[in-house]
């Protein structure tokens, strides 16, 4: 019989922009990690012949021999069909009807379960991270795009057609900018990292100052977080306008899920959060304070992730102890 101590897992946080993958043991503790691009405008099957390759370079990277990893968790973009393993669609990577789990199956010849990357999210944080200890939580993950996750009495919230949690998509206005989900006004559309962009580059055309496209060689490329940050933290104008306005729609949308859920504590995490930091968090917990019903606001937190990055790759090494053999 194999010795459980030196059995292994991957997760995969599996991004719009990124794939990141780690080896976990049973304590949670990462022993090593890699990263790829996703580059999922290539189509499905390259995308997923780089998540296979991510996972082997972990595995190598931690120097194990990979018939020690016994099980891969994967928390990709949704909506989901978790019963298939398949990504229905997902905006931020163009993909319909994509059987996931079987294709990463297929190349690295181990058991494979998926969820939705917000769940996977707070199910890290529950876990080993900020909300350990909690048994009623929410999480919002501010990236890309947002994601999200509800945990109620300890267990994920799945909902009827299993696609619960799909919190970055509830609508604050339905007049308001267009999302990649199709609708209009929903919280990704005003509050996502390129939501943030979006409106730094409607300010520069409105003629409001920014140093933020400096140095770049090509102003049309995405703006990472941390350029975003550095410009909040030099109080360029227009970034500071559209990260404000960024915490502002995060914080009403953390008032309408404190009415509705009751959690104990809501863990704000992703990407924008985790360069910003608590200014941030500041920001969306004072409009939250002023939005909600005092008895739903009563002893609750409203904190930053701590795994930071890694919260989504422990989630899913969560998922791959639930099918270990």
């Amino acid at each position: 019989m194999a010795n459980k101590n030196n059995e292994l897992i991957i997760g995969v946080d599996l991004g719009g922009t990124k794939i990141y993958s780690a080896v976990v043991d049973r304590q949670g503790k990462i022993i090593a990690t890699a990263r790829k691009k996703t580059k999922s405008e290539l189509g499905f099957d390259v995308a997923v012949k780089r998540i296979a390759d991510c996972i082997f370079e972990a595995a190598e990277n931690a120097q194990v021999d990979f018939t020690s990893i016994k099980a891969v968790g994967v928390g990709s973009p949704g909506p989901l069909d978790l019963k298939a393993g398949k990504i229905i669609e997902t905006p931020n990577l163009k993909w319909k009807d994509a059987p996931l789990k079987a294709k990463i199956e297929e190349y690295v010849k181990k058991p494979v379960k998926i969820d939705n990357d917000g769940n996977v999210g707070i199910l890290g944080e529950y876990a080993y991270g900020a909300a350990h200890g909690a048994q009623h939580l929410v999480g919002l993950f501010i990236g890309t795009g947002i994601g999200g996750g509800v945990i109620i009495n300890g267990e994920l919230l799945h909902g009827y057609n299993e696609n619960a949690g799909e919190l970055g998509h509830m609508i604050l206005d339905p007049n308001g900018p267009k999302c990649g989900c199709g609708n209009n006004g929903c919280l990704e559309a005003f509050a996502s990292r390129l939501a943030i962009e979006r409106d730094i580059r409607i300010a520069e055309i409105n003629g409001v100052a920014t140093h933020v496209f400096e140095g770049m060689e090509d102003k049309s490329e995405r703006l990472r977080s941390k350029r975003l940050a550095e410009a909040f933290a030099a109080n360029d104008p227009a970034a500071t306008q559209a990260i404000e306005n960024s915490a502002k729609y995060v914080g009403y949308g953390v008032a309408s899920l404190l009415n509705i859920f009751n959690p104990e504590v809501v863990v704000l995490g992703g990407g924008v959060v985790e360069a910003i930091g608590e200014t941030y968090v500041k920001l969306v917990r004072q409009v939250a304070e002023k939005n909600v019903f005092a008895v739903a606001l009563r002893n609750v937190r409203i904190v930053a992730a701590e795994l930071l990055d890694d919260s989504a790759v422990l989630g899913a090494a969560m998922l791959g102890w639930q099918i270990a053999k």
